[in-house]
């Protein structure tokens, strides 16, 4: 399950609903080279060896080494930067265009250099032209919803299989974690093991961001008891597969050292090639050197990008496979007269993408699949503290549980069948002390929450509407409501609403319950919440868009 939740801003996916046949890429050349740099005891490159002075094995067999290349070399770069909304924060993204700028013009006439944005969405891939390398170069925004790094990653290095020059580097710039990718890790890692270029990786992130994720192991765990990959050891790990390093720079200054050390990486390796016995699967190699004292850097896994692979990419173009990586829910989604888009889920199939969240004796919370549907328990303020959420996911705040998974809607139609329990009586001041219901326009700008309390308790079933911000702040847009029960008190209800065009329409059990303004959030997800201490079963959920 790839659900996935971040620790800062909020990333939204929105679906992308390609089509097309997947196929795999395939190279017409058999001939691997390797990129390998040589330094001394000190760290710095070794120049001036010649073929002789090195020995590459493959599987612990020497291979004839068929190229071999000292000399300054073009180099073909492309360049991946993060444009989603977290790099407008602290001007990261007008910082990186500062610092790429010399970067973009390359170092000799016939280097080829490329750029890719990506956020949620991946490209366009261009080539930076001799006169765009002359002059300050614009990184065109294309989303503002989270990261897609993997798949971001995957397409560069699929458009990389038709540049022109031996020596190639992809360099990846980001703040953020993976969240919205199709690709899994393995997937990548095996692309990457089968792609000539280097992957450098640079993660902008805070202290306290890199303090939290040196902290753990190969994931991180999050609130909601939600893991994701640990970017760090991720992109350690990329790197490394490429015979390439990865940087974590806390300063501009920092920041500009890093490019300039890509670049004398970069211009300071050798290039040795040679023709493998096979080249349908991963093999291991090694690069020695004769001379006693130096260290050689080089990648020690290696493929080929014409054996069959995990990842596949739509006939036309480098975009990932719909068809072959679906997200979860896209299974879930059909079209009618009404609605161009409907995603209906009745929870039956515990792999259908919903947080399944493990119950914690600590934080007395946990959601996960159960007979006939999907539950959300909430008993106790957890520990961890709130976070912003992401698509597919479970927030917890002190006094609430809330998930959300699916696409995201703009305008949109949402009716789900609840029982909620709740701890008692609600307190009409506060929507924290015991309540169920539906969320929707969920984003990182924070949430809309139809909830309610009571019933067969009292005959008296209460409703409110609030608009919830990540800090806690929550904003009463209907008030604690008491709407009479109409025939037996009951514990299960049907409740939708119709958000449109600043408009929110309420109902239960078909009955209209009033419309309100409010026009402070305009997209996001759905999804169910417990607010204070209580239970929430859900059956059936339905969210459409509105035309």
């Amino acid at each position: 399950m790839t659900n996935l939740i971040i620790r800062s801003v909020a990333f939204i996916l929105w679906p992308l609903f390609l089509s097309g046949q997947a196929t795999v890429f395939k190279a017409n050349s058999n001939l691997q080279s390797i990129a390998v740099r040589v330094t001394d005891k000190k760290g710095y490159p070794v120049p001036n060896l010649s073929a002789s002075d090195f020995t590459l094995l493959e599987g612990g067999r020497p291979q004839r080494i068929a190229f071999f290349e000292t000399s300054e070399q073009p180099v073909s770069i492309a360049v991946l930067v993060d444009t989603s909304r977290s790099m407008d924060f602290g001007e990261k993204l007008n910082r990186t265009q500062a610092f790429l700028t010399w970067l973009l013009r390359g170092n000799l006439q016939r280097d080829e250099i490329f750029l890719m944005p990506f956020s949620d969405t991946v490209g366009p891939f261009e080539q930076v032209s001799m006169e765009q390398r002359l002059r300050p170069l614009a990184i065109p925004s294309i989303g503002h919803r989270g990261s897609a790094l993997y798949d971001a990653l995957a397409s560069g290095l699929c458009h990389m299989r038709s540049a022109k020059n031996i020596r190639q580097a992809v360099v990846i710039i980001t703040d953020g974690v993976d969240e919205h990718s199709r690709l899994r890790l393995e997937q990548l890692l095996d692309l990457v093991r089968s792609s000539n270029p280097q992957v450098f990786l640079v993660g902008l992130y805070s202290k306290t961001q890199k303090l939290i994720f040196q902290q753990h192991h190969k994931t991180v765990t999050i609130v909601g008891l939600r893991e994701i990959d640990n970017p760090i050891l991720v992109f350690n790990r990329l790197a490394k597969e490429s015979g390439a390093e990865a940087f974590f720079p806390s300063s501009d200054e920092e920041f500009g050292k890093v490019l300039n050390r890509i670049f004398g990486i970069l211009q300071s390796q050798y290039t040795l090639a040679y023709y493998p016995e096979r080249v349908d699967k991963i093999r291991r190699i090694e690069v020695k050197v004769s001379r006693i004292g130096l260290t050689v850097t080089t990648r020690e896994n290696l493929g080929s990008e014409a054996a069959p692979g995990q990842v596949h990419f739509t006939s036309a173009s480098c975009e990932i496979s719909v068809a072959a990586h679906p997200y979860p829910w896209e299974s879930h989604l059909t079209s009618t007269t009404a609605s161009p888009i409907v995603y209906r889920e009745d929870f039956s199939d515990p792999h259908s993408g919903w947080p399944a969240l493990r119950f914690d004796s600590k934080t007395s919370s946990s959601s996960h699949y159960v007979k006939g549907g999907y539950e959300l328990y909430h008993w106790s303020p957890p520990i961890r503290p709130a976070l912003t959420p992401a698509n597919g996911e479970a927030v917890s705040t002190p006094d609430s549980l809330i998930t959300a998974y699916g696409p995201l809607w703009q305008r949109v139609r949402l009716s789900a069948r609840i029982q909620g329990i709740w701890n008692g009586p609600d307190n009409t001041r506060d929507a924290s002390r015991s309540a169920t219901g539906i969320v929707f326009e969920l984003s990182e700008q924070g949430y809309y929450a139809f909830l309610i309390n009571g019933g067969a308790s009292d005959r008296i079933l209460r409703f409110c509407l609030i608009r919830g911000r990540w800090n806690g702040t929550r904003t009463p847009l209907v008030p604690w409501t008491s709407a009479p029960l109409v025939g037996k008190a009951r514990t299960t209800y049907r409740l939708a609403v119709a958000c449109y065009g600043g408009r929110i329409a309420l109902q239960i059990n078909g009955k209209k319950l009033g419309e309100v303004d409010d026009q402070t959030l305009h997209y996001g997800l759905v999804g169910l919440a417990v607010f204070g201490r209580g239970r929430l079963f859900v059956d059936s959920l339905q969210a459409e868009a509105m035309r």
